[in-house]
């Protein structure tokens, strides 16, 4: 009978103070950042480094990406100048076009404070291609906590950089 009521305390005690969730046993860095990450931001620019660090801006004039508490996110960029679609019928070229001058995607994230990053795990997207990829940005915020930059790297050369700001 003293096992049961042992057994019984050890249970209740459990129940109200709850098991410890990944978050929970997360750094206190780790929720610090992600403190500071949560929230929805706008497109200001996207630029590409080639082989020499010479940057190009990217037509990508529109744009959102948007981080929650829970470690969801989605993040959408849309080329300057698309051609809407004739109706009824589109052509290949045309849906092609349309489709090449939009990136879409949506998954979980983690993040490595030590390392200032961010990882984009892809559950879903507009490509095919990007589903079930991880992808890798190095982020940091201006002083005022308006804008988040990402960086992009290949090795230890940076190949692209966004710029968003909060709405």
């Amino acid at each position: 009978m003293k096992e049961v009521a042992a057994l019984a305390v050890a249970v209740f005690c459990l129940l109200v103070t709850g098991l410890p969730t990944p978050r929970a046993q997360e750094r206190p860095d780790a929720e610090r950042v992600r403190q500071q990450l949560v929230g929805t931001y706008k497109l200001v620019s996207y630029e590409s480094y080639d082989q020499n660090g010479a940057a190009t801006r990217l037509p990508y004039a529109v744009g959102q990406i948007a981080y929650d508490a829970a470690g969801r996110m989605s993040a959408q960029l849309m080329r300057d100048g698309r051609s809407k679609l004739p109706t009824p019928q589109a052509s290949d070229a045309e849906r092609a076009a349309a489709y090449s001058s939009y990136i879409a995607y949506f998954g979980h994230y983690t993040i490595d404070p030590d390392k200032r990053t961010v990882t984009h795990h892809v559950e879903g997207a507009l490509s095919p291609n990007m589903v079930g990829s991880d992808l890798l940005r190095y982020f940091e915020f201006s002083p005022d906590g308006i804008s988040l930059f990402l960086s992009v790297k290949s090795g230890e050369r940076l190949t692209g950089r966004l710029q968003w700001d909060r709405y």
